[in-house]
């Protein structure tokens, strides 16, 4: 059984941005392409981290037990894809907890997506498709065997054994930032002839995809950050106003545009309460010393 609560929730907005989540069919495919790279060999990458931020260093480590576990989940993925899902939606602006038939805890973000399979046996692997944002908190499977838990997104897939992980799979540059415990991302690179590759990491990793770069950007962050979101905290490291913008769309369904584009290079360095869009917006105002008026679905940002 699923369920699902409100947190926060703001009014529904007159207008909403909804994306189909992948076809069974290119599901399968995909997931046929990644067995055909694992059955060759996949290299793990363990990621390590030195200095605070963009650490893109790691060191490569044997493979064969890992590709193994993931090429005899792909071999069994494609034979149980299930047709029947129960789809869990959130508004702009809204935040949602769901909680799974395992206990497992899925916080979704405004303008997001959760497909979880109706069907959802003890003896089978735990799986569910996200677009969107989610943060999520897995409880250990009893079977053994089958005590792993995998998300899937667009750009890349999500193996995880009882830990606490967020996913802002919004786009196809995703990233997926470890709080607790452990996790392995696997990732099959465009611009790679098509090879798959699984990166672990460890508690502080980020791994972000970059559609146009031939590797995922490596980096750390504090712990407590991660998923600041869900508990309606903002942390900028230096962050411009043009990226908080790009936030803002996704979540809120606000587009920014400026008076003068030399305001979307103005940064901001610190941390945030906001529960609302309304409460944000004044934040960015009185920090950054600007102006934003909501007009036609627009946030119109101006110098004082």
């Amino acid at each position: 059984m699923i369920s699902s609560g409100h947190e926060e929730k703001e009014p529904q907005l007159p207008f909403s941005v909804r994306r189909d989540l992948r076809s069974q069919e290119h599901q399968a495919s995909n997931w046929q392409q990644i067995e055909q790279a694992l059955d060759e060999e996949v290299p793990v990458r363990k990621i390590s981290t030195a200095g605070i931020r963009r650490v893109a260093q790691w060191a490569a480590a044997a493979a064969i037990v890992l590709a193994t576990s993931w090429a005899l989940y792909t071999a069994t993925q494609k034979k149980t894809l299930p047709e029947e899902y129960t789809i869990i939606k959130t508004a702009f602006g809204e935040k949602r907890k769901v909680w799974l038939p395992d206990s497992s805890i899925v916080i979704l973000n405004g303008n997001s997506e959760l497909k979880v399979p109706k069907l959802w046996l003890e003896d089978t692997i735990r799986t569910v498709w996200l677009q969107g944002e989610g943060y999520f908190e897995i409880t250990k499977a009893k079977t053994p065997g089958k005590d792993f838990f995998v998300v899937h997104t667009n750009s890349m897939d999500v193996k995880v054994l009882g830990t606490k992980f967020n996913i802002n799979a919004y786009t196809e540059n995703a990233s997926v930032a470890l709080k607790e415990g452990k996790v392995q991302v696997l990732y099959t690179g465009k611009n790679n002839d098509g090879k798959s590759t699984i990166y672990e990491m460890k508690p502080g990793d980020v791994v972000q995809l970059q559609t146009a770069a031939t590797a995922p950007l490596l980096e750390t962050t504090p712990t407590e950050t991660v998923a600041d979101w869900a508990s309606n905290e903002y942390h900028f490291d230096y962050t411009t106003l043009k990226d908080i913008g790009v936030m803002i769309e996704q979540r809120f369904g606000y587009r920014m545009v400026w008076e003068d584009s030399q305001l979307a290079e103005r940064t901001l360095n610190g941390h945030m309460h906001a529960i609302n869009l309304d409460e944000l917006i004044n934040a960015l105002e009185v920090t950054l010393n600007i102006n934003i008026e909501k007009k036609d679905q627009r946030l119109l940002v101006t110098a004082r």
